[in-house]
C-alpha cells in the first residue's frame, strides 16, 4: 500500500493513534512526512473527573455504604480521606495533568513518572522521574503512592508497562487506576494480586480486548470497579473532538501556515 502524494495532512478524531500509527509506518518515508494530529485534550476533562470519582469510590468505601444499605445496617464506621494521600501518574501527558490539578486542589501529593524529558507540565507535580532513570524510578511511584493512575498511550514502547513487578511493590491500602490504554495493563498480573488482596482495589475502563469477553475473571472481582470505556462518552463528546478540528483546520488553511503546534511523534506513537 501507498500513501497519495496529495494527502497533507491526517487527522484522527481520536485521542489514541495507536492503530494508526503503525500503518503509517509501513507507508514509508513519504507517509512520516506527513503530520499526523489527534483530539488530544478533548476528553482530559472526563477522565480527570472519572480517575477522582475511582479514587473517591474507593476511598469513602462507596460498596460498603451501598451494602449497608440494602441490609438496613447503621454502621457508623470511621470515614477516610483523600486529603494528605499521595497519587502517582503513570504517563504524565494531558489526560494525567487534568487529573493531576484535581488531585492537588483535594490536597494530595503528585508523583509522575514519564517516558520522556522536556516535557511541559512537571510544575503540577511535586516529583517527576523519567523512564531513563531506570526500572526502579517507576518502581517507586507504585511503592509510594495511595493511588496509582496509569493513563499511557497505546503501542509496544508502552506494552504492559504495569506488571507483576508493578504490582507486587504497591501498599495493601493502594488502589490501581487505569485511563489510558488497555494494553499498557498485564491484566493477568492484576488479576491476582485483586484476588489475593494484595492492593486495596483497582478501577479499569480500559481493556487489553474490548469489548470485554463474558468469561473474564475481572467480572467476578468485587474490589474492581469496571466501566466499559465509556469514561469519556459524555453528551460532548463529538462536539469536543470536532471543535479541535475545525481550529486544526483553520490553521491549516491559513496562508501563513507552516506546521502544527500539537503534532503526534510518530516514533513514539503519541
Amino acid at each position: 500500500p501507498q500513501l497519495k502524494a496529495q494527502v497533507r495532512w491526517i487527522h484522527s478524531l481520536a485521542a489514541g493513534v495507536d492503530t494508526l500509527v503503525p500503518v503509517l509506518q509501513q507507508l514509508g518515508d513519504e507517509a512520516q512526512a506527513v503530520p499526523l494530529t489527534n483530539a488530544k485534550g478533548a476528553f482530559s476533562r472526563s477522565l480527570a473527573e472519572y480517575a477522582v470519582a475511582a479514587m473517591m469510590h474507593f476511598n469513602k468505601q462507596i460498596t460498603r455504604l451501598q451494602a449497608n444499605r440494602v441490609s438496613r445496617n447503621w454502621e457508623k464506621f470511621i470515614m477516610n480521606e483523600v486529603h494528605g494521600k499521595t497519587c502517582g501518574f503513570i504517563g504524565f501527558g494531558d489526560i494525567a495533568q487534568h487529573t493531576a490539578r484535581l488531585c492537588r486542589a483535594l490536597g494530595l501529593q503528585v508523583l509522575a513518572w514519564r517516558n520522556r524529558q522536556g516535557l511541559p507540565g512537571n510544575d503540577l507535580a511535586d516529583r517527576v522521574t523519567y523512564a531513563s532513570d531506570g526500572p526502579q524510578a517507576k518502581q517507586e511511584v507504585f511503592e509510594q503512592s495511595d493511588f496509582v493512575i496509569c493513563s499511557l498511550p497505546g503501542g509496544e514502547a508502552t506494552y504492559h508497562a504495569c506488571g507483576a513487578a508493578e504490582f507486587a511493590v504497591m501498599k495493601p491500602t493502594a488502589v490501581f487506576i487505569s485511563i489510558g490504554r488497555g494494553s499498557c495493563v498485564d491484566e493477568t498480573a492484576l488479576l491476582e494480586v485483586l484476588k489475593s488482596k494484595k492492593i486495596l482495589g483497582a478501577a479499569l475502563d480500559v481493556f487489553e480486548k474490548e469489548p470485554l469477553s463474558p468469561e473474564s475473571p475481572l467480572w467476578d472481582m468485587e474490589n474492581l470497579l469496571l466501566s466499559p470505556h465509556n469514561a469519556d462518552l459524555t453528551p460532548t463528546y463529538m462536539s469536543q473532538t470536532w471543535d479541535i478540528f475545525v481550529q486544526k483546520l483553520t490553521d491549516f488553511r491559513s496562508p501563513n501556515f507552516t506546521t502544527f503546534k500539537d503534532q503526534v511523534d510518530k516514533s513514539c506513537g503519541y
